[in-house]
């Protein structure tokens, strides 16, 4: 091989990893920036006095805290599938989450050595998932759609066990008692609009979750499918009583296809 071949070999090398290197920066120039929205739309709302009791209860076995910080961030780690029967991929993540508005920026690294960079958000009105090879090489993006932003509101609101002062502080979540071990909290208008129903275990604390519908991706069309989770292993974490493991499931064909499965490592 001659000098210039691989002198020009080398230089190509440098561009690409420079252009990924700078692709990367980008997306997560991006993502720094909705984190930024999360933190900016935060306000310091006075406790609400309008909760039915059943739902202080819950409030009070969680540790919620009505003069706590107006954002969440937790880390995790855990379980994705793609696709029924898919490969099981170890990912790392951190959240940062909404306390008084229905606001949060999930971003995750999964697969071998972290190659994939998995964003997951909601903020000022607006639901996005995007994954990107190396946080550069776009694999999925989407956006702004009426059923993405129902979904990533039904996934807000799904999360209240691990953001349990939201349940004191954001006047935008409606509770609705339905009996003594099941009650509903929705929030959104018109099509953005979600309502998931928590069931409570025998010590009153939330351990399944449900909707009636969120959009699922299926060779490459939108279709609305049933969605479940479950959360187990209460533990005291960042002075908050919040389970510690959690799983989340598309219904299809009658059958439960669990494609999230973390264990929640810190909270804050």
């Amino acid at each position: 091989m001659t000098v210039k071949l691989t002198f020009g070999i080398a230089l190509i090398a440098l561009i690409l990893i420079g252009c990924v290197l700078y692709l990367r920066h980008t997306f997560n120039t991006h993502l720094d920036l909705i984190e930024m929205k999360i933190h900016a739309s935060a306000t310091n709302a006075l406790p609400r006095t309008d909760l039915p009791p059943e739902v202080m209860a819950l409030a009070q076995k969680m540790g919620a805290r009505s003069d706590g910080a107006s954002s969440a961030a937790f880390t995790q780690s855990g379980t994705m599938w793609l696709s029924p029967g898919g490969r099981a991929m170890q990912f790392t993540a951190h959240q940062i989450v909404g306390v008084s508005t229905p606001t949060f920026c999930w971003r995750a690294a999964l697969g071998p050595a972290g190659a994939v960079l998995v964003a997951d958000y909601f903020s000022e009105g607006t639901g996005g998932l995007e994954v990107k090879l190396l946080g550069a090489i776009p694999l999925a993006r989407m956006v702004g759609t009426p059923g993405m932003n129902q979904g990533e509101m039904l996934r807000y609101l799904a999360e209240v066990p691990w953001n349990p002062d939201a349940i004191l502080k954001n006047t935008l979540l409606d509770w609705t008692v339905i009996d003594s071990r099941t009650i509903k909290v929705a929030s959104g208008v018109g099509v953005d609009h979600g309502e998931i129903t928590f069931n409570l275990n025998s010590h009153g604390l939330i351990d399944r979750i449900s909707a009636p519908s969120r959009l699922y991706s299926a060779q490459g069309k939108m279709i609305a499918l049933p969605w479940h989770g479950r959360f187990w292993d209460y533990r005291n974490i960042g002075g908050r009583f919040l389970p510690a493991q959690g799983e989340v499931a598309w219904v299809i064909d009658g059958k439960a296809f669990v494609y999230w499965r973390g264990s929640l490592l810190s909270w804050r």
